[in-house]
């Protein structure tokens, strides 16, 4: 049997919902059969309804109201909620139906039974009442999309689907184009087939938007487990399709019961014809209405386009109205220039028929005025005269005043400076009392420190003493033995013991005549050669006859005659001679003796040893051992007396480990001295440490005991040895020679002392001074002749080869400074290095001799290198590997322009070279010098202060990062230049000019973009730098200690931290130095110019940078410290402004209400005016703005005042002292009042400035988008765009909602609407035209925007629609009415009437 359609009632309950709402009943654990409250909140609470809906569904529910619900009240609840979410609203009283219980649904076979007999007689007339009802009921126009089951998101969500699956916009889908769609979904084919059958409606074989939407629908309820039902029901039908879909359900019924009536009995077919009828009647009906309703909005349109049409004809009679008008007022104007020149031509007629009278009375007028002007003169000069003569008398009264007050001012002041100098000599007296006090006690303490020195080292030389003695005592013996054996052997005994009886008697009487009381005269040697050692005792024999000035007198051993004036005679009183040494130097008592007793055993050994030598070989005669060609190493430091003794004036601490540290008043020994460290000595210690803490030792604090014919030399020094005797031998150094311990040294390679041939490659020097030899050991040199260096000691003489052509080769010494180094395997020489640091260099324009021992000779013209510039007067320099001064008006430096530029070592070359070019080639060595300087001045930072501080803790990584911000960043881009540059010089040689340097310039100045934010930070970080400081005394102390280091020299980090920004301001100005002396045509002159751009844009830049910073930062403070409140409560200052870009604080201050004499603080910005006054009634007036320590707080006085709305004025009397001004905006005035004159002036000229720009920007703007619009076009037909909805737009505002308007543009065509105020559906009905150019390129735009006056508007959607999409929609149709959905936001649509009138194409002839 057949299935018949039936009434459907969306309020029923059907057994399959009613057993779904059980189980879910029975989950919530009912008791007594009933769910509480609580329970059924929450279970609700889940399908995501607000809670004045479930409250209302559960009064419709809770029948009993009795505050629980049992079954049937849970099912009703749970019914209603469905249809809530459906769409469907909720009745105002509970349906019948759904108090019923539901009803199973019957078979068709159980409803018919096999035959008509069980069929009710009632039966056929109720489904065919039933199935006209509904016919009719179904084919209601009034039905719409309110009663769709699908909900309106899936409505939005799957119209956007559509839209983008519809490529060609057709406005349908075929099933290509669905089938991914539907496949997407991993349903079945039985499923998907079934949904296509149910969702095309209209049986084409394509899906429209709604039947797709429909068919998406259903996926969904498929995916949710929800059976697909058989028939489409009827409220899943789509609104449009539902008069088509119910008429052929109707048709279907009719026909149903029309056979239901036949088969059953005749009397029904009297009903169904009546209800076919009553049918047809009734689709009739609506036929006459929808064809009445479309003559209506015919009407309507024909009316709106009269209204247009008249709209139209107005403007143009208004324009042309205005025309006449103006040439009406032209033509006026015409007119009354006419008369004007006319009533001139008369008046000029006039004026020449009065001309001679008008003459003859000016010429009378002028005498009379000339009589009076004359008289007036007298009486002028006879005042002047009056008042010349009253002037001289006040003159001499005055002269007489100031003479006798200048007196009394010179009596008062010479009484008040004899008052003065009493009191100067009053106090010098006393500081001169008390420095004597402390050298007086500063000598006592510094005397005992010497005599107790001075007795250790005593008893250290005599146990040294002893043991030498004792040495040489065992040695003597042995030799004795020896020779006593050789004599035994030859039998000559007696000879033997002569000399040696002649030998101990000698040193008997010469140890008893140093130990027997002294009768003559003791003298001490103050100064003579021996002006290094301690005072010598003589003993002098007064009663010998003498010249006057000469004594004659004994040590040693040996008499001879002294000068009288290098000696002082001993006080009689001192009975011991050693009593002199004691007062002045305090050796031990004993030194004379030792003295002496040293110089006996040492002749004495030598005589045996020759005595020795003499008897072993009786066929040579006895001469004097030649020295032996030994050349030996110094492996230690051996020193007579120390080269150079300081002594330290204050304590320092070591700060690395290449340092030497010290405490106050010690003695230390200088080996090396640089310009500000020298390199010494004390104790096992060595190290550097900086020249300011020492002074120089004189003899008056410090003397050393030395020993006469000792050698003096230095670790790696090389010793030619002349003797070897014991553990002494004889050895000399250039022009010294003496004694030293043979332990000290070790023997030189033999081969290097033979060739002189290392594994270096051999140096060659050339003699440039000549020299003669003053021991055999020395070379004799004359210019030119090459010497083969074997040894360079540092002393200053070297040991060399002399290579001479035709004689045999000698070795000896010879001083470094009469020689000069040949380059391997070149012909260039170079002079000896020098010892010190260059400062500079110098030419000498005269020749000069120097006239003392500390000074240095050269001749007109040599280079003298630079060491010292201590004294402005006399320089310390060197020539040839000579040293000492010269002054300074002998010399000039090597470039004219500039001292630092020091770059050609050729003179021929720089006297060859321009002016100009010379200036040229020291700019850009000067620029290449302080490159390097500056390069290694912030590598110093990383080493010396960042990564201490970074070790240390006591700053976290932000505060680093603040401080050194990028750091590294600048020594990566100073590096890549620097190294450019000197590939550049390399290339054109060391010391050669440079002709190409603009290319490097300008090519790695663009990428220092680096400096930028460096400079933008420096202000931050030198705060924080001195917040630090300023609030820990530790920190403090921890930076100025690690800023002692001596490469620092003296500046603490605070410095460094500016040298970026005086680098980067200094490029322009060597840049424009170099430019301005490279010649017009020069090959580097164009690189030059793009370089100081360059370097200019970066200083702008950087300018540019540290003003938006500082900028940023007010508004922060701002933001922090101003409470905003109404509109600007979610303000943010530092943002973009609506129109005008970043916001900027142009001014602020204090001014004053003038009435109230209320105290404001107001901002200026570059797009409103803030006002407000400090929240706390006492707040400290101290606290300025702006100032990170200030913690005041301001309170808005009134709204924003925008400045495209106001108008601000001066006062009436702009001259008056009071600085008032006003400020008006629309319907409100400000006066206020200003700190000064000169604060008001600030605050009116910038509060006009800034609304003039700001008005400006509107106005352009505005002018824009009318002159896009006004243009005169030839197109091919226009577009009437009517806007008038949107509905569901996204929200912006805090509260929820949204001020939106729209915008409409086609081209450069654009129209905008007014803003609509809190609201999310907002109705424009904003009318506009558009002109088409092209029927398939044009494309109408339409945004939805937020208006947001303080930043940006914010984006709402964005829809576009093309002309031919509209044409092809409209053709026969008039026009369209289209919702169009908003692309890029969540939600939001615009309903917009569109009207496409193209004009009529006239054929060409």
């Amino acid at each position: 049997p057949k299935q018949f359609p039936r009434g459907f009632n969306i309020w029923a309950i059907t057994p399959e919902e009613r057993g779904k709402h059980d189980k879910q009943f029975d989950s919530l654990s009912p008791t007594l059969g009933y769910v509480s409250g609580d329970q059924a909140r929450k279970f609700f609470l889940q399908s995501g309804l607000p809670a004045s809906v479930l409250a209302e569904i559960w009064a419709l529910a809770d029948m009993g109201r009795d505050g629980k619900m049992d079954r049937l009240e849970f099912s009703i609840a749970m019914k209603l909620i469905k249809l809530q979410l459906q769409g469907q609203p909720l009745p105002s009283s509970l349906p019948v139906i759904m108090k019923q219980t539901p009803v199973p649904s019957m078979t068709s076979s159980a409803r018919f039974g096999k035959g008509y007999e069980s069929v009710p007689p009632i039966l056929p007339g109720a489904l065919s009442n039933s199935s006209s009802t509904t016919s009719l009921a179904s084919n209601s126009p009034k039905t719409g999309a309110c009663d769709w089951a699908v909900p309106q998101s899936s409505r939005l969500k799957y119209r956007q689907q559509f839209n983008s699956l519809d490529k060609l916009m057709s406005g349908y889908l075929s099933g290509p184009q669905v089938r991914n769609a539907l496949t997407a979904s991993n349903l079945t084919q039985t499923q998907l087939a079934t949904i296509w059958t149910l969702a095309d409606v209209d049986r084409d074989g394509q899906l429209r938007a709604e039947e797709f939407i429909l068919a998406m629908h259903l996926v969904d309820m498929a995916k949710t487990g929800h059976p697909l039902p058989l028939t489409l029901p009827a409220d899943l039908v789509p609104p449009s399709f539902r008069t088509i879909f119910f008429a052929k359900q109707s048709e279907f019924s009719l026909s149903v019961s029309l056979t239901l009536s036949l088969s059953l009995s005749v009397s029904f077919e009297d009903k169904l014809k009546e209800n076919f009828q009553r049918g047809s009647m009734e689709l009739e009906k609506r036929r006459l209405a929808l064809q009445e309703e479309q003559r209506e909005e015919e009407r309507r349109r024909q009316k709106e386009r009269e209204e247009q049409e008249r709209r139209e004809r107005e403007a143009r009679e208004l324009a042309l109205r205005r025309q006449r008008e103006e040439e009406q007022r032209m033509e006026r104007q015409k007119e009354m220039e006419r008369r004007r020149e006319e009533e001139r031509l008369k008046d000029l007629e006039r004026q020449e028929v009065h001309l001679p009278l008008e003459r003859q009375r000016r010429m009378e007028w002028e005498r009379a005025k000339r009589a009076e002007l004359q008289a007036q003169r007298e009486r002028e000069q006879r005042d002047i005269e009056r008042l010349t003569a009253r002037k001289r008398s006040l003159e001499l009264e005055l002269e007489a005043v100031v003479r006798f007050t200048h007196e009394l001012r010179q009596a008062k002041l010479e009484q008040e400076r004899l008052q003065k100098e009493e009191a100067e000599r009053k106090i010098a007296q006393e500081r001169e009392r008390r420095q004597a006090e402390e050298r007086e006690k500063e000598e006592r303490r510094r005397a005992e420190e010497r005599e107790k020195e001075e007795r250790r080292r005593a008893e250290e030389r005599e146990k040294e003493e002893r043991r030498r003695a004792e040495e040489r005592e065992k040695e003597e013996r042995r030799r004795a033995e020896e020779r006593e054996r050789i004599r035994e052997s030859e039998g000559g005994k007696k000879p033997e013991n002569s000399v040696n009886t002649d030998l101990h008697s000698q040193l008997s009487a010469l140890l008893n005549s140093t130990q027997s009381t002294v009768t003559q005269s003791v003298f001490h040697l103050t100064s003579l050669q021996h002006h290094h050692c301690a005072p010598l005792t003589f003993q002098v024999d007064e009663s010998t006859v003498r010249e006057p000035g000469w004594l004659y007198g004994s040590y040693g051993g040996k008499s001879g005659w002294f000068p009288e004036s290098y000696a002082e005679k001993i006080n009689k009183d001192m009975t011991d001679p050693t009593a002199v040494l004691t007062h002045t130097t305090a050796p031990p008592a004993d030194y004379s003796r030792h003295i002496l007793l040293n110089t006996i055993m040492h002749h004495i050994l030598q005589l045996q040893n020759w005595g020795g030598k003499w008897r072993s070989s009786s066929e040579t005669t006895p001469n004097p051992p030649t020295p032996v060609d030994i050349y030996f190493y110094a492996v230690y430091k051996k020193s007579a007396f120390p080269s150079v003794f300081f002594l330290t004036v204050c304590a320092w601490t070591a700060n690395t480990e290449s340092h030497l540290g010290f405490s106050k008043d010690d003695v230390i020994t200088v080996l090396e001295q640089q310009e500000n460290w020298w390199y010494g000595e004390l104790g096992e210690n060595r190290g550097w440490f900086p020249k300011t803490h020492v002074s120089m030792v004189t003899t008056n604090n410090f003397h050393t005991d030395p020993e006469s014919g000792d050698l003096t030399f230095r670790a790696e020094d090389v010793i030619l040895v002349t003797e070897k005797e014991g553990e002494w031998w004889k050895g000399c150094i250039g022009d010294q020679s003496g004694l030293f311990p043979s332990n000290y040294v070790k023997p030189k390679d033999s081969d290097t002392a033979k060739s002189g041939v290392s594994s270096k490659k051999p140096e060659i020097a050339q003699v440039t001074a000549a020299c003669i030899a003053t021991t055999a050991e020395q070379l004799s040199l004359t210019p030119g002749q090459l010497i083969l260096v074997l040894h360079k000691n540092s002393c200053g003489w070297w040991l060399g080869e002399l290579q001479a052509r035709g004689k045999k080769r000698q070795k000896g010494w010879f001083q470094s400074s009469n020689i000069k180094l040949l380059e391997p395997n070149s012909g260039k020489t170079t002079p000896a290095p020098p010892p010190r640091m260059l400062l500079c260099q110098v030419i000498a324009m005269y020749d000069y001799k120097a006239a003392s021992e500390d000074e240095m000779s050269f001749l007109k013209g040599q280079l003298i290198n630079v060491l010292n510039k201590d004294d402005s007067d006399w320089w310390k320099g060197e020539l040839n590997g000579v040293m000492g001064l010269f002054p300074t008006n002998y010399v000039k430096m090597t470039t004219e322009s500039d001292p630092s530029q020091q770059w050609c070592a050729d003179l021929h070359s720089l006297d060859s070279m321009s002016s100009e070019e010379r200036k040229r080639q020291g700019y850009i060595h000067e620029l290449i010098h302080t490159e390097q300087t500056y390069l290694q001045d912030l590598e110093l930072v990383l080493e010396v202060f960042y990564k201490p501080m970074a070790e240390s803790g006591r700053l976290t990584e932000a505060e680093m990062a603040v401080i050194f911000v990028n750091w590294r960043e600048l020594i990566m881009c100073n590096t890549k230049l620097l190294k450019a540059l000197r590939v550049r010089k390399k290339t054109a040689g060391e010391r050669m000019p440079v002709q190409v340097i603009g290319d490097i310039l300008s090519s790695e100045l663009a990428h220092m973009q680096a400096y930028i934010r460096f400079c933008s930070c420096q202000l931050n970080a030198a705060a924080l730098l001195q917040q630090k400081t300023d609030a820990s005394p530790d920190f403090k102390l921890f930076l100025k200690k690690i800023a002692t280091n001596y490469r620092c020299k003296g500046m603490p980090l605070s410095s460094f931290l500016l040298k970026p920004m005086q680098r980067i301001t200094r490029y322009p100005l060597l840049i424009r130095n170099i430019l301005e002396n490279t010649p017009v045509g020069h090959v580097d002159q164009a690189n030059l110019r793009e370089a100081l751009e360059r370097a200019e844009e970066l200083c702008s830049q950087v300018n540019e940078g540290v003003r938006e910073k500082e900028n940023s930062d007010r508004l922060e403070w701002i933001q922090n410290h101003v409470q905003c409140e109404g509109v600007i409560e979610h303000l943010v200052f530092n943002s973009l402004t609506n129109c005008l870009g970043p916001r900027k604080l142009l001014h602020s201050g204090r001014v004053w209400k003038t009435k109230s004499s209320k105290e404001l603080w107001a901002f200026l910005f570059n797009d409103f005016l803030l006002l407000t006054y400090t929240s706390k009634q006492f707040s400290s007036s101290s606290d300025k703005l702006f100032s990170p320590k200030s913690n005041t707080m301001y309170k808005m006085y009134k709204t924003p005042v925008f400045l495209n709305e106001v108008l601000v004025k001066m006062p009436s009397d702009p001259s008056s002292d009071d600085p008032i001004f006003h400020i008006s905006h629309i319907d409100r005035v400000y006066t206020l009042k200003a700190d000064s004159i000169n604060e008001r002036t600030a605050w009116v000229q910038r509060i006009k400035a800034a609304s003039e720009h700001f008005i400006e920007t509107e106005k352009l703007k505005r002018e824009k988008a009318y002159q896009a619009r006004s243009q005169k076009t030839s197109g091919i037909g226009r577009l009437l765009v009517t806007v008038q909805e949107a509905v569901e737009l996204k929200p912006c505002k805090p509260n929820g909602k949204s001020n939106p308007y729209c915008e409409l543009s086609m081209g450069a065509q654009c129209y905008t609407s007014r803003p609509q105020n809190d609201t999310l559906n907002p109705k424009w009905n904003f009318n506009c035209q558009f002109f088409i150019k092209d029927l398939y390129q044009d494309v109408l735009c339409i945004t939805i925007f937020e208006r947001d006056q303080f930043s940006p508007d914010d984006f709402l959607g964005r829809t576009e629609v093309p002309v031919a999409t509209i044409k092809k929609d409209q053709e026969g149709k008039g026009p369209l009415t289209r919702r169009l959905l908003l692309h890029e936001v969540p939600t939001g649509e615009v309903r917009v009437r569109l009207d496409l009138q193209l004009y009529e194409q006239t054929p060409l002839l």
